[in-house]
């Protein structure tokens, strides 16, 4: 085969070519420190990387869900917080209205602090973020969620809705509560019934707290105690059946249906007590029923007989409220406890998925630098080796 100049020329221009494209290419991985700048300069592995890339930016996104989350839960649990506290004042205050021996303007003093307890546990429920938005709405964080209705009475305005976030790729957290949650939806009594006297009551009975010695023997109905004599009684279901009975002696507790009524006093002839199951009832309806009975004066011992009654088992009720408020403050803390625990997982995937990024996609260095080295090298070489050959032609000796 002939093989002219031009043939020559072009050859090495065409590896003249290769070899400036591959110094560039260095130069580029050099300059921006990666190996893979292009789909072309390694096809697997720039697939790879797009799919960590992808991984990466989907933790930090749950990262930045779990820190919206935990902003919005330690809201909730302050103010879940300020709510106990209020409650545990408000226990002190009817404790100490129904075992002191107040006045009636000492007991009216009382309610009036329990006024602003009430309005201090409203402003609570109603708690803003730093958005604006309602807390415990529920899905309807734009709307106040307790208002004064008709009568005085508070008016749940909200929903039942629960917001969540995602936190990782199987995790979902709730990131708030609504006010029927936490703040209606309570217990009365001791959770398994509740104890009333009758109104028309004109003995000096009352009642003590009831408890459940049999659940198994505990049937959910309305039992009525009635005072046949000072001494003696009898209890009826709902059907008027008998179901028990006996003589009473002060301080007793009567026994039936697998609970346990303790009475302290002396009931008069024809007085009532009614244990019912425990229903559902929000704490603003139980304190605006202790504000009230407070509020109505005793003026001889059956009525002030009535106040302890109402306001002993208003104070169950108020128990209850705290506990349950506890309760939901605990499920807040547990909530906050998985936002840590996920995100100290999210972090550990990331490193590892950053490690295994920078190993297919970062150069190293030292072997760029030597590699580019040697590719200045031979283009400087194959340059020298070309002027040679232009030198090499017949017409230079003749």
């Amino acid at each position: 085969m002939r093989v002219t100049n031009d043939t020559l020329r072009q050859a090495f221009l065409d590896s003249l070519a290769a070899a400036q494209r591959r110094i560039v290419n260095t130069q580029q991985q050099v300059s921006t420190g990666k190996r893979v700048n292009t789909p072309s300069d390694d096809p697997v592995g720039a697939a790879r990387i797009a799919q960590l890339d992808a991984s990466i930016k989907r933790i930090a996104q749950y990262r930045d869900n779990a820190t919206i989350a935990r902003n919005q839960l330690g809201l909730e649990e302050q103010s879940l917080a300020s709510a106990i506290d209020n409650l545990h004042r408000v226990s002190e205050l009817a404790v100490q209205s129904n075992n002191a021996p107040l006045s009636n303007s000492d007991r009216a003093a009382i309610a009036a602090e329990l006024r602003q307890r009430r309005d201090a546990l409203r402003s609570i429920a109603n708690t803003t973020d730093a958005n604006g938005k309602y807390i415990f709405a529920g899905y309807s964080e734009d709307s106040q969620p307790f208002s004064v209705g008709a009568g005085g009475a508070m008016v749940y305005n909200g929903d039942q809705g629960q917001r969540a976030l995602q936190i990782s790729d199987t995790r979902h957290v709730a990131i708030n509560d609504s006010g029927a949650q936490v703040f209606q939806r309570i217990p009365t009594g001791n959770g398994t019934f509740t104890l009333a006297a009758g109104a028309g009551n004109t003995g000096t009975g009352v009642l003590g707290a009831g408890t459940v010695t049999n659940a198994a023997a505990w049937v959910r109905d309305t039992y009525t105690i009635t005072f046949v004599t000072p001494t003696t009684y009898e209890v009826r279901n709902s059907a008027s059946t008998l179901v028990g009975g006996g003589t009473f002696a002060p301080g007793q507790a009567l026994a039936f249906a697998g609970v346990s009524v303790p009475i302290d006093g002396n009931p008069a002839a024809g007085d009532t007590f009614t244990v019912a199951p425990s229903a559902a009832r929000d704490v603003f309806a139980t304190l605006d029923s202790l504000i009230a009975a407070l509020e109505t004066p005793a003026g001889d011992d059956a009525t002030l007989a009535k106040m302890h009654n109402q306001v002993g088992q208003l104070l169950g009720d108020v128990d209850q409220a705290t506990g349950h408020i506890i309760d939901a403050r605990s499920e807040v803390g547990s909530r906050l406890r998985a936002l840590d625990d996920e995100t100290s997982l999210g972090e550990d995937f990331e490193l590892q998925l950053t490690q295994t990024l920078s190993d297919i996609r970062d150069l190293d260095y030292a072997e760029a630098l030597s590699r580019l080295s040697q590719q200045l090298f031979g283009l400087d070489a194959a340059q020298k080796a070309y002027a040679q050959t232009q030198n090499l032609s017949l017409f230079r000796y003749l």
